[in-house]
């Protein structure tokens, strides 16, 4: 279960940011550093979100659904915080370039956690 699901996750990782890169270099033409800063911070973070996940699903896995909830919520305040560093309000159309890749690595993160609900409830 975990290899495939690993995978699934990583394809569309790689996916949205292949796809976004190509839609703000080559519509927008924007600059690529921001791009790249921005998905860089999001890998770190999402990494670090399923090693917690997976930490948390060894110790205590019947407080996984709660987890991924407070999870969720500091990484919107990380968000935030990276919001204010690269500068995002200098961008045309800045909600719509950082807010929707968010969500699908929210939206990831999530799958991931429910994949690991059910495993643990089979076995």
């Amino acid at each position: 279960m975990q290899n495939k699901s690993n995978l699934i996750i990583t394809v569309i990782f790689f996916l949205t940011f292949i796809i976004h890169f190509a839609i703000w270099k080559f519509a927008f033409h924007l600059d690529e550093v921001v791009i790249i800063k921005f998905y860089l911070f999001l890998a770190i973070i999402f990494m670090m979100m399923i090693t917690l996940i997976v930490l948390i699903n060894k110790i205590v896995p019947q407080f996984l659904g709660l987890a991924v909830i407070g999870l969720i919520l500091v990484k919107f305040g990380m968000m935030y915080m990276i919001k204010n560093k690269l500068h995002f309000e200098e961008i045309p159309n800045y909600k719509f370039h950082f807010i929707i890749p968010y969500f699908v690595l929210t939206a990831l993160l999530t799958y991931y956690a429910i994949r690991l609900i059910n495993y643990d409830k089979k076995q």
